[in-house]
């Protein structure tokens, strides 16, 4: 037989594998509708490790852009200025913006709520710029991000036994792992930390300074973002080992129900073989009911990630790239679970299709 007759040959018997495969899927379809539930429940719980893993980072890109530095100047004692909190005169820093940034919580609310303060000085560079309400103006003022619940505008707020009266709110500036970021006076923080004394712990740079004084060294924004993620680093990569357990579980289920397929299609596979079919035709009919499982529960997934989503306690941002590797993460799952199967209609002898 020619090349060319055994390509039409080889095609033929494909194309009846790929329709058969079909008819299959169609005759089988509630037990392939459950599995494919089950598989979307867990590709939607990957989608959200993936998004609770980026909310990390993605808040605090955005806490950083807010604030408007392109550099920062801390103690060299300290890894960083959310930290780690080694005190600064106020005057160390120049003509350099100071702030003082310290961990605190809410009193008077009946549950302890934890925030990090930023101290700025009204209208320079750190200063916020209220997505709704009024800007800092001067102490006993502080503006909040929206997350803080039950602290809107006007409301009152006892920070380490100072108050101060929310002026305005700001938008998705959290840091650690989703606490809300308050900003008040630079007077105010010092007397919330340091006893009023003009002390800091960094100072903010529109640029890259050429030099800094001694004692002080400069972090770019990369290393602040580095460090205020840096205690989170074991939570991420458990969060990261999760996902791939989830990724096995999802292989795991559609390859349970293809090898159950192809244990009760032993005979079938069998009269395939003997009629001159091959053990790579049959994968492909295989190959194709897994992705198509697949294809579908990554569909259902990507509904049920979004819908699931905000019912988590912590944020969940799923980013757009996620979603886009969805489709490309299942179809691999997909085709390793269908090698379970292949496995086992590999073993069958065409001698089956005559027996008893």
């Amino acid at each position: 037989m020619g090349f060319a007759a055994a390509s039409t040959v080889a095609l033929g018997t494909g194309g009846v594998m790929i329709r058969a495969a079909l008819r299959d899927l169609q005759w089988r379809r509630r037990r392939f509708v459950i599995a494919m539930a089950g598989v979307a429940l867990v590709f939607a719980m990957g989608l959200i490790m993936t998004g609770l893993s980026e909310s990390f980072s993605l808040e605090v890109d955005r806490t950083l852009d807010a604030i408007g530095a392109q550099a920062w100047a801390v103690s060299d004692q300290a890894s960083g200025p959310f930290t780690s909190f080694t005190p600064l005169l106020e005057s160390a820093g120049g003509d350099a913006a100071p702030v003082l940034v310290v961990r605190q919580t809410i009193s008077g609310v009946g549950v302890v709520v934890d925030i990090v303060v930023l101290g700025v000085l009204p209208g320079r560079l750190g200063s916020p710029s209220a997505a709704h309400g009024a800007d800092l103006t001067g102490p006993g003022e502080a503006v909040v991000d929206a997350d803080l619940e039950g602290f809107d505008i006007g409301k009152t707020l006892t920070i380490g036994g100072a108050e101060v009266r929310v002026v305005g709110t700001v938008s998705g500036q959290r840091l650690f792992a989703g606490l809300p970021v308050v900003y008040v006076t630079l007077s105010d923080a010092q007397a919330i930390a340091v006893q009023g004394r003009p002390l800091v712990n960094a100072f903010l740079f529109d640029q890259a300074p050429g030099s800094v004084p001694p004692g002080l060294k400069v972090m770019t924004n990369a290393d602040v973002k580095a460090d205020v993620l840096r205690p989170l680093n074991d939570a991420r990569s458990s969060i990261s080992f999760v996902r791939f357990l989830l990724w096995v579980v999802a292989a795991t289920i559609i390859g349970s129900v293809l090898y159950l397929q192809a244990m009760e299609r032993t005979r079938d596979f069998a009269v395939f073989k003997a009629t001159g079919t091959s053990t790579a035709a049959i994968g492909v009919g295989l190959a194709l009911q897994a992705i198509t499982l697949s294809l579908a529960a990554a569909a259902l997934a990507a509904v049920l990630a979004l819908v699931l989503a905000p019912m988590f306690p912590m944020h969940v941002e799923i980013p757009a790239n996620g979603f886009m590797m969805l489709p490309v993460v299942t179809v691999v799952v997909g085709l390793l679970a269908s090698l379970i199967a292949l496995h086992k209609t590999a073993t069958v002898e065409p001698a089956l299709a005559f027996g008893g």
